[in-house]
């Protein structure tokens, strides 16, 4: 199926690995031209080059100025207007995922909320009228299922995504007819670099496939695996994210995605 995507103009934040790497990379496939963002240079130009994207964007977007600097390094390699944002860049306090509610210090609680949610928000507000003005435009908030479903621990980034997930509902709600959305996309455990690395080493085979550390973490139950019976793909999210990047997609506004093998409970 032809997704309509080629030649549209994608900012995918924190893709210089991981989840953000898979979708920058499905939608250059697709004929995106993207830009890749992350806080190195030299991460963010190996992917760029290796996926043929339209240019890299370097920058913290938990630092004040940060996401208008990359934003507006992202507009130059694009030379327009972003299409389509995906604000996949966040991620925990280190130590915060052990602690109790009560025990995390308001620093931290702010700190993740800047880059979990500030940063998104305001990547949003600077794209927002130009999509409107356009007549199109798609924002992907990438989530996570403790905003539904928080951790006794880790309360902070679980607050955090909580507060992306209810903005990105609201900024849907707000963009009537104006051929702008905005959705949700939650994953569940996914094979990332850093996960696959930890399988290799918990089961003494350095060079154990991919498909097979999948596997393996399912047979094993090291996690609660969800129903299909193993962990998740960077490219079974990206082929969501795709979707709802494309033109095709219009009629899909304030929606949550899980793509978490069945993981989550209940409907929401």
């Amino acid at each position: 199926m032809d997704l309509n995507l080629a030649g549209r103009r994608v900012l995918v934040t924190g893709s210089s690995s991981g989840i953000g790497e898979a979708i920058a990379r499905m939608l250059a496939e697709e004929g995106a031209r993207v830009v890749v963002h992350g806080r190195n240079r030299e991460r963010a130009q190996a992917v760029a080059s290796a996926i043929g994207a339209a240019g890299i964007a370097i920058g913290e977007l938990a630092d004040d100025g940060g996401a208008q600097a990359v934003h507006a390094e992202a507009v130059a390699a694009l030379g327009g207007n972003v299409e389509i944002l995906i604000n996949n860049a966040g991620g925990n306090s280190e130590g915060n995922s052990s602690k109790a509610p009560v025990e995390i210090d308001a620093a931290d609680f702010l700190s993740n909320y800047r880059a979990n949610t500030m940063g998104a928000v305001q990547l949003c507000q600077l794209c927002v009228p130009d999509m409107v003005a356009a007549g199109f435009g798609r924002i992907i908030n990438v989530s996570s299922a403790v905003a539904m479903q928080p951790n006794y621990m880790g309360a902070d980034y679980s607050a955090a995504k909580a507060a992306l997930n209810n903005f990105t509902v609201s900024i849907a709600g707000s963009l009537r007819g104006v051929g702008v959305t905005a959705n949700i996309l939650t994953p569940g455990i996914i094979m990332v670099d850093g996960l696959l690395r930890f399988g290799r080493e918990k089961f003494g085979d350095p060079d154990m496939s991919f498909e097979d550390v999948c596997q393996r973490f399912g047979e094993a139950q090291v996690f609660e695996i969800p129903p299909v019976g193993r962990v998740g793909k960077p490219s079974e999210l990206a082929m969501v994210a795709c979707l709802l990047a494309s033109p095709l997609s219009g009629f899909i506004t304030g929606a949550n995605y899980r793509v978490d093998g069945g993981q989550s409970r209940g409907l929401n």
